[in-house]
């Protein structure tokens, strides 16, 4: 199977250079991940981008949130680190969301056929959350169905999200989906998150860096996955540069709002 038809148009499915799949999504119009590698660069930009291996080592209870599921490779790379420290018996939680149930289920049963998930349903003031649900070890997961705009903040409402301690912020490019990397958007994370939040993103946009910033985010650069300079990384504990600010307000791109 070369592509497959979803709830939001065609998926073509392309291997990329690491020989791992990813997809071209008709809907936005764009590819999930760096034609370089799906797996490498998740590796690089989250798993490393949000100190995985630290928030482990610390034998702490963590939570991460996938934004968003899609080829469900997030989440894979989590499982394969957690495996490599058999010793660690605390709990990771981990939430994504994802808008296409067809695309959800094609990647529960290419990417992570080894998870067997339940679909559960919650009741809050007449909406009902959809989400799908699985364990693999001490990693407990939770899937949210349909525009994270309005599923996140319906699960903290009903208190199913412990404060983030890790963002994979991994949704399509912000020309293609700006919903997800507004000002608003970033500020519920912050909402969501806790104080020691390692938020990550392949995206070194002006726009979604002044997004963050605007939301109360530090931001700073890291080295992009291969041939892309920089990436972004966002948190509350260290302080945006001098010289980062200045670029920034060199530029006449606004930041991204919901209105």
């Amino acid at each position: 199977m070369t592509s497959f038809k979803g709830n939001l148009g065609n998926y073509k499915i392309i291997k990329t250079e690491d020989q791992t799949e990813t997809i071209w999504s008709e809907y936005f119009d764009e590819a999930c991940h760096n034609l370089s590698g799906a797996y490498q660069e998740t590796i690089h930009n989250y798993i490393l981008g949000c100190n995985i291996p630290e928030l482990i080592t610390q034998q702490m209870d963590f939570s991460v949130l996938d934004v968003g599921f899609g080829v469900g490779v997030g989440l894979l790379a989590l499982l394969e680190e957690v495996k490599k420290y058999p010793c660690f018996k605390n709990k990771i939680s981990y939430f994504s969301i994802e808008l296409d149930e067809i695309l959800l289920l094609w990647s529960i049963k290419t990417t992570l056929p080894f998870l067997e998930f339940t679909k559960c349903e919650k009741v809050n003031q007449n909406e009902t959350l959809v989400f799908y649900k699985s364990n693999f070890g001490v990693v407990e997961i939770n899937i949210f169905l349909g525009d994270g705009r309005k599923t996140l903040p319906m699960a903290y409402q009903l208190g199913l999200l412990p404060a983030f301690n890790a963002i994979f912020q991994d949704a399509f490019s912000p020309k293609k989906n700006p919903m997800l990397w507004s000002v608003e958007w970033f500020e519920f994370l912050k909402m969501a998150s806790s104080s020691n939040v390692e938020l990550s993103t392949y995206s070194s946009s002006v726009s979604i860096r002044k997004s963050l910033m605007c939301a109360g985010w530090s931001i700073y650069n890291l080295r992009g996955f291969a041939l892309k300079k920089t990436m972004t990384k966002a948190n509350f504990k260290t302080s945006t540069s001098e010289e980062l600010k200045l670029e920034l307000s060199r530029s006449p791109t606004l930041e991204l709002r919901d209105k």
